[in-house]
């Protein structure tokens, strides 16, 4: 068979299956969509978009101080652009899980008075774990989505993982459109993908910052009939995507370019049968065409054949909604040509242009590898001028191509060595094979950090060198970041501990002799009230709002840092005399005189200050913590507000610690006691209650006062243990007095912290079952004082206290605030007078009437009432004569024993009937 008369079809069908082979490949593909970037690139304009972002911006950032933000925030915004009634409103937020209630609450009452069209919120698929691959739907809270639209947000990323393409609709149980649909009211929609169009640029669109419009600097008018996409745009929120011809952009703003994309009409290539027909059809026609003319004049036909392709998918994509594939077609040509000039090529031509292309295979490959590297090299001479430059190094310095040859490397780089005036031979020679980080000069005069690497090249008559040179600004911006994170705290952003503790080591060790460095130590006081009342999303606000004001008062006279949980410090190197730190301890404590207002609360927050010096009180700085530290638990027990560190108090300070550190253990290992002391009835003369009392004696620490130790639980996490201990002890004690017959209601203290627990009441419930106790053999006791953290929390938890039957009694009455209306609501048994008016009624007339005036008002309101610190028979006639009920005191009995006691209650009730009879 004469092959050369089918030379054409052959040819042909060979460069159709080098074509479709090329196209079908991952490279293939690659270089498809590359091109159809470049010509996105060329095709960009503005178009006439009434698209308005709103951007979560650095701006709105730094002046809304935290993130993320409260929901609140979106709720104002959303009601800021109500007035104007945009055309459609998308809102790139995630609303998934629930934040604060109230926060929650106004966002959705926001959504539910919204009077326009629906507004969009987001829903998007993921991977239902890290190790799961099952993927699902989040949506936004129920609260949210019935007053709004929901729409898919998730990107179709492509071969290289660039997002070209966006689903218009999510599949599943549901047909759930993409917010681009949605926002552009597009009902028919199937499977497809919408084709991104890259060509329209984002300059088309107006951004406008978040706070601009929360603050009202944007009028509500100005978004009248205007499409409104809401969502992150500051970089450090890591909300980009990955796209061509921008590189990245915001979701958001991809988002506003696939909504623009259907309004202007989507692009659509060209079905794949009908595509390979035309490539066929291409291939043919060229192959028949370089059949009959010199591999030359071919040269031009596939030059000008290259260059149509490319012109033509252009024309396509700028002028209808068609999209061409552009590589199909250009493998198609050159491997027609070059099939078609090597059948016409005889062997010597074709071992001439072997041996060429092997020549000059190596020069190709290092100059492809030099003017493709990221990386800026360039070439000098012994002077230092610059002989040649690859396109990085113009880009770099700020110079159109092949602007820089000619000029001397020392004018972008001035420190490469130290003699400015000329580079000479062997300072460059001393750089060689070495790193160094240098700043360099661009083009305006705009100054960036460098590293350069030289190496020596040696040619016969000439000695170059090769200076490779990297941009390590974002390097070295990232050290600077991770910096600040490692010596600052990232709520208040104040320095943290391990900074305070360099900074403290720089100052003592710069001290010269007479000088003297305080440190500071500082506490809030009342502070773990707020985070278990009001949740840590208060807290942390609180702690953000104390370090911005301790910063305001104590920048400019040391340095302030926060070392942790609701500890700050303060380093002065700075003073003249003490007086001036006692100055400076007053003007702290007396920024946090004004409360906090959050969420319509006003928090009181205070500070307590223990102040130590160097080298007065100690030598050196671990020491001078300690120091400070325990002037503190001195501030704060004394409630000064501040104290220096003083050596006679320090016992105490240490005994507190001490005390902290081996409470737990005492509840453990039950080496705790409860004694109870009687409660005397008035009218029958009999003994029908006991308080429970609790006591310690550890061995190292000996008697421990329970108010040393009860403060310290509070203070801390131990005080529900504890509580829970005392209850269990006090409960099986009144079931074992029951089954010896004796009668004795048991009164228990409870602490204000329980009084803020809801699941409180179930617990005590519980372990009176468990115990086999009566209800009306038990009395809780509760303070005044617990009544004011939070009443209505306080009032709940005693009503369902009360439900289980036990009584309620109020103890130390008279020593705090209560309001009658408390009084009156509450389920309570018993008011309890405190001592300190029943030990002083005989010499003070205040306390006889209060004493007097306070039964009245109880049996008024039909409660028994009980007198403490009773210790005289003429105190115990006059509360008799007065009506009282109860009294308890040393007059009858201190606190005893469980065994002590039942046998001293039998005896005294005994000899009570004997006088009775």
């Amino acid at each position: 068979m004469n092959w050369r008369r089918y030379s054409t079809l052959l040819i042909a069908i060979a460069a159709f299956a080098v074509a479709w082979l090329v196209a079908q490949s991952e490279l293939g593909r690659k270089l498809e969509l590359g091109i159809a970037d470049t010509g996105m690139r060329m095709l960009q304009r503005p178009v006439d978009s009434d698209v308005v972002i709103i951007g979560i911006d650095a701006r709105s950032l730094a002046g809304l101080r935290e993130w993320p933000w409260p929901r609140r925030f979106h709720a104002d915004l959303i009601r800021q652009i109500a007035p104007a009634s945009p055309r459609k409103v998308f809102l790139d937020i995630d609303f998934s899980s629930t934040s604060n209630p109230e926060d929650d609450l106004q966002l959705e009452s926001a959504l539910a008075n919204w009077r326009g069209s629906p507004i969009i919120l987001p829903a998007f698929y993921q991977f239902a774990s890290p190790v799961d691959s099952d993927i699902i739907l989040t949506r936004p809270l129920p609260a949210f989505s019935r007053h709004a639209e929901i729409a898919t947000v998730n990107f179709v990323p492509s071969i290289d993982g660039l997002v070209r393409r966006l689903p218009l609709a999510a599949h599943g149980s549901d047909t759930l459109p993409s917010a681009a649909a949605r926002l552009s009211g597009t009902t028919n929609i199937g499977a497809e993908n919408l084709f991104i169009d890259y060509s329209i640029d984002p300059a088309s669109f107006e951004f406008i910052s978040f706070i601009d419009v929360l603050e009202n600097r944007i009028p509500a008018v100005h978004f009248a009939e205007k499409t409104i996409l809401v969502g992150a745009t500051a970089i450090e929120l890591g909300d980009t995507v990955p796209v061509p011809v921008h590189q990245s952009l915001p979701g958001v703003v991809v988002q506003a370019l696939a909504f623009e994309t259907l309004r202007q009409g989507p692009h659509r290539p060209i079905p794949t049968h009908i595509l390979w027909i035309l490539v066929a059809a291409w291939t043919a026609l060229l192959a028949f065409l370089f059949g009959r003319r010199s591999w030359r004049e071919n040269l031009v036909l596939l030059g000008c054949a290259i260059a149509v392709v490319p012109a033509a998918s252009i024309a396509a994509f700028a002028f209808s909604t068609m999209i061409i594939s552009v590589l199909p077609f250009s493998v198609g040509a050159l491997m027609a040509y070059l099939l078609a000039t090597l059948q016409s090529l005889e062997s010597v031509t074709l071992r001439s242009i072997a041996y060429a292309i092997g020549f000059r295979r190596r020069d190709a490959l290092l100059k492809s590898v030099v003017l493709s590297s990221t990386d800026c090299i360039i070439c000098i001479d012994e002077a230092g001028t610059i002989k040649t430059a690859n396109p990085s190094a113009h880009h770099l310095f700020g110079f159109d191509n092949g602007k820089l040859v000619g000029l001397s490397l020392l004018q972008f780089v001035p420190g490469l060595v130290d003699n400015s005036d000329s580079i000479l031979p062997d300072s460059l020679a001393k750089l060689s094979n070495k790193v160094i980080e240098l700043d360099a000069f661009t083009s305006d005069g705009d100054t960036f950090p460098i590293d350069v690497s030289i190496s020596r090249v040696k040619l016969n008559d000439e000695h170059l060198y090769t200076a490779i040179i990297r941009d390590i600004s974002e390097r070295k911006a990232q050290l600077r970041q991770l910096q600040f994170q490692a010596t600052h705290d990232p709520l208040t952003t104040l320095p943290n501990r391990p900074a305070l503790s360099a900074h403290l080591d720089t100052s003592l060790a710069r001290q010269r002799d007479g000088e003297s460095v305080a440190l500071m130590m500082i506490d809030l006081d009342r502070f773990k009230e707020v985070n278990d009342t009001l949740g840590h999303n208060v807290g942390d606000y609180v702690l953000h709002e104390v370090a911005r004001r301790l910063a305001s008062v104590a920048q400019d006279d040391g340095f302030i840092a926060r070392i942790g949980g609701d500890e700050f410090a303060l380093v002065v190197d700075r003073f003249r005399s003490v007086d001036e730190i006692s100055g400076l301890s007053g003007k702290l404590i007396e920024c946090l005189k004004k409360p906090i207002e959050t969420g319509g609360v006003a928090i009181d927050i205070g500070l307590s200050i223990g102040i130590a010096l160097f080298p007065q009180d100690a030598k050196d700085a671990e020491t001078l913590f300690k120091q400070s530290d325990v002037a503190m638990y001195i501030a704060k027990r004394n409630g000064t507000g501040f104290e220096y560190y003083s050596a006679e108090k320090d016992h105490h300070s240490v005994r507190r610690l001490a005390i902290a550190s081996k409470l737990r253990r005492a509840i453990t290992d039950e080496t705790l006691e409860l004694h109870y002391q009687p409660q005397i009835n008035l009218v029958t003369k009999r003994v029908d209650s006991v308080e429970a009392l609790l006591r310690w004696h550890d061995p190292e620490l000996g008697a421990v006062r329970p108010d040393e130790f009860i403060a310290m639980a509070e203070s801390t996490d131990m005080i529900q243990p504890l509580t829970e201990w005392t209850l269990v002890q006090a409960f099986k004690q009144s079931v074992a007095w029951r089954e010896e017959g004796l009668a004795l209601r048991v009164a228990i203290n409870l602490s204000a912290r329980m009084l803020q627990n809801y699941a409180f009441p179930e617990r005590i419930g519980e372990l009176m079952a468990r115990a086999g106790v009566e209800a009306s053999a038990i009395e809780l006791e509760i303070t005044e004082s617990a009544m004011m953290v939070d009443p209505e929390r306080a009032l709940k938890v005693i009503r369902m206290l009360s439900e289980l039957g036990a009584l309620i009694s109020i103890d130390d009455y008279g020593t705090g605030y209560s309001s009658l209306a408390y009084l009156r609501d509450l389920p309570v048994h018993a008011l309890k007078l405190d001592k300190s008016f029943v030990m002083n009624m005989q010499d003070h007339d205040g306390d006889k009437v209060i004493v007097e005036s306070t039964v009245q008002m109880a049996h008024a309101l039909g409660l028994k009432v009980v007198a403490e610190g009773v210790e005289t028979a003429a105190d115990a006639t006059f509360l008799k004569q007065c009506g009282y009920d109860y009294a308890q005191g040393y007059l009858y009995s201190a606190a005893m024993e469980p065994a002590k006691l039942g046998e001293w209650a039998v005896k005294f009730n005994s000899r009570s009937v004997l006088k009775f009879a």
